[in-house]
């Protein structure tokens, strides 16, 4: 198992960082939220969350670090949210069987397929068998424990307890227990009540705030990113004359959106992502271990929280922190010539430089396109110009570039099969017990 972990800030402060005072502007309704919640009056709460699954290391690392918090602190209380609101393939478990040129990715459907709707809207039931393949011993064994733990949850209230409580029950060796909730029932809280309340008031002013938010994020992440500009963390709300709120509704059918007017019945409404952590943070914990993604896509929440309920509200959320972790299982796979990334023929194809490093021309021409004015003639005729210096490159350098086509065909199965061996999203049960020791022992005393 490769190993290596990330945790941010220095995890050495994120106690203190729990334990700070913050503005507390809607102090009853986060005191009668833990209260609905069953959590300790006193106590103050580090959280988590993810959806419905049996999980990757890398979000086991989240588990480990709530965990490490609470030896440090044993007056800390950890929680685990889980994410019922997302439609995601949480009941797919990924195996990978074979080695070499063999080597495959194959599919086990613990639970039947999600079609559209949150864990929370689907039943519990008993686990589906696995395929038979070549596995390597860890991964046999790691089968054979999460069928055991997904059959033992299958009377649970739902898919989300079920695969949740699995997902529980098998970290528990290396994160003790850390207790359960749902992120959808915090709709059913006096945080929830209360953010109804003023979704309904005022619809627009909400969803215009998010939008704004969504949009100064996505461009400030495009200014790191050197121009281009990454898809926004969510959705839009407010499109031509629609207004949507951030919220499903559940159905028969599956989710589908709030818009503004509609009934607000906490007992059929699905949170969205950013509304989720929005929640959890304003009144349900005072610190939340995000992983890397959602680290990114709460900085677009706080921007929000600040646009809509203000400054004093933005103050108030809980701090957050990253936790990830990376873990590969020990799979062989034939050598690959990097020749032959298909990646890398895309890079060249669209590339007047044709990746040389001493030319100046590709960058030249991108500056000349940043520069000039959105929609502006000048920046058409500076997109013009590099179009022409690419195709005038493909001309002159075709064999090149025939020679990098055929590298591509003639590697696609071992590119395959890398990509197979270097995966790191295989579920965690899946790892030898003494890899996963290693992670914990090095993320669960860093916080002292």
């Amino acid at each position: 198992m490769t190993r290596e972990h990330t945790l941010q800030p220095d995890p050495r402060g994120w106690i203190a960082a729990v334990r700070a005072d913050r503005p507390d502007p809607i102090g009853s309704i986060r005191t009668g939220t833990r209260d609905t919640l069953g959590f300790d009056a006193d106590a103050p709460v580090v959280a988590t969350g993810h959806q419905a699954s049996i999980w990757h290391p890398g979000i086991l690392a989240k588990d480990l670090a709530l965990a490490g918090m609470v030896d440090t602190d044993p007056g800390l209380r950890p929680v685990h949210f889980i994410a019922d609101h997302d439609a995601d393939e949480g009941g797919l478990v990924a195996l990978p069987s074979g080695s070499g040129s063999s080597l495959r990715r194959m599919e086990w459907h613990v639970l039947p397929a999600a079609n559209g709707r949150g864990s929370r809207d689907r039943p519990a039931g008993p686990c589906g068998g696995p395929p038979a393949g070549d596995f390597l011993p860890s991964v046999a064994a790691g089968i054979d424990a999460i069928r055991v733990a997904i059959e033992a949850g299958r009377n649970s209230e739902n898919a989300a307890m079920q695969l949740g409580g699995a997902a529980a029950n098998l970290a528990a060796p290396w994160t003790g227990t850390i207790p359960r909730r749902t992120m959808s029932h915090l709709l059913e809280t006096p945080v929830g009540a209360w953010i109804l309340d003023r979704l309904a008031t005022d619809p627009e002013a909400a969803a215009l705030a998010h939008d704004r938010a969504v949009e100064a994020h996505r461009q400030d992440r495009g200014r790191m990113r050197g121009g281009r500009l990454p898809r926004g963390v969510a959705r839009r709300l407010a499109r031509n004359a629609t207004l949507e709120l951030p919220l499903w509704r559940t159905t028969p059918e599956g989710r589908v959106p709030v818009l503004a007017g509609e009934p607000l019945d906490p007992a059929t409404l699905r949170p969205r992502a950013l509304l989720a952590t929005a929640m959890t943070r304003l009144a349900a914990c005072d610190g939340f271990v995000h992983g890397l993604g959602g680290g990114i896509y709460d900085e677009a929440m706080e921007g929000w929280i600040r646009g809509w309920l203000g400054p004093e509200h933005a103050d108030a959320l809980a701090p957050v922190f990253v936790a990830t972790a990376t873990g590969r299982l020990p799979l062989e796979a034939p050598a690959f010539d990097p020749e032959g990334d298909p990646t890398r023929l895309h890079r060249l194809r669209n590339d007047p430089d044709l990746g040389r490093s001493e030319s100046p021309l590709r960058p030249r021409l991108l500056d000349a396109i940043a520069a000039a004015p959105v929609g502006s003639a000048a920046r058409r005729a500076a997109f013009r110009e590099l179009r022409l210096a690419i195709d005038a490159a493909r001309r002159s350098n075709a064999g090149a570039l025939a020679a990098t086509a055929a590298a591509v065909r003639s590697q696609a199965g071992r590119r395959m099969t890398m990509t197979i061996a270097t995966d790191r999203t295989w579920a965690f049960p899946l790892h030898a017990a003494k890899d996963l020791d290693e992670l914990s022992s090095s993320i669960r005393p860093a916080f002292a």
